[in-house]
């Protein structure tokens, strides 16, 4: 009996750490969230979209490095300031960075506010959630200006006429997928998520569910009368 209330003491202690530890890993990622508005990345984080077509583009890489994220004002408007280096790679010409840890966005979805400061080459390759995928199309046109464009799920569909598309799909992670461009309903182009993206899904929301099981756990072990 001595053995099973040791057992139930360890479970607790356990608890109450992690507990604690679920606090503080909160606090400690908050910096990427504002209101409503999640960049869904941590900084220091890296990412790569490589070319897989056409062949003679094979190895060329596109990766954004987040430097920092923010909590500041753009435009007079409380918003999430995210800073990356963003960089190319081709076999040919070697690394060439093309923005070096400048502003790469500013966001407030309260606001319905969303900027891609430094734009160059496929700069909306990660975007605030919750995905206000329209929100992402209405800044992508105000950029590009295409003749109009189209959303279906969360593909953004950029038509710039005489055949030519460019098509962004994004994952409900907030990462983009694939971009592809099409010159008469063939494609021309397509780069897709290479490393990263995928997994990267903010853990403030399990830290939470977690600790109210680690809570449910405490009130029932202290209900058993452990001493």
């Amino acid at each position: 009996m001595s053995k099973l209330k040791n057992v139930k003491k360890v479970i607790i202690g356990l608890l109450t750490i992690f507990i604690f530890f679920s606090f503080f890993s909160r606090n400690a990622i908050s910096a990427t969230t504002i209101g409503d508005t999640t960049f869904p990345a941590d900084a220091g984080e890296t990412y790569t979209w490589k070319v897989t077509y056409p062949s003679q583009a094979k190895g060329y890489k596109f990766t954004v490095k987040c430097e920092s994220i923010e909590k500041g004002v753009h435009n007079t408007i409380d918003a999430l300031m995210v800073n990356c280096t963003i960089s190319y790679y081709s076999p040919s010409a070697g690394w060439n960075t093309e923005v070096d840890n400048e502003l790469y966005m500013a966001a407030n979805n309260t606001q319905n506010y969303l900027t891609f400061e430094e734009y160059g080459y496929y700069p909306a390759v990660i975007i605030p959630t919750p995905i206000n995928i329209t929100l992402v199309a209405e800044v992508l046109e105000s950029i590009e200006f295409p003749d109009n464009y189209s959303i279906v799920g969360n593909t953004i569909i950029l038509d710039h006429g005489n055949g030519y598309t460019a098509e962004y799909t994004f994952n409900t992670n907030g990462f983009l997928t694939t971009f592809v461009q099409k010159e008469d309903g063939e494609m021309s182009f397509k780069f897709v998520l290479d490393t990263g993206g995928e997994a990267a899904i903010p853990f403030g929301n399990y830290f939470l569910i977690f600790t109210v099981i680690s809570v449910i756990a405490l009130v029932y072990l202290k209900k058993q009368k452990i001493k």
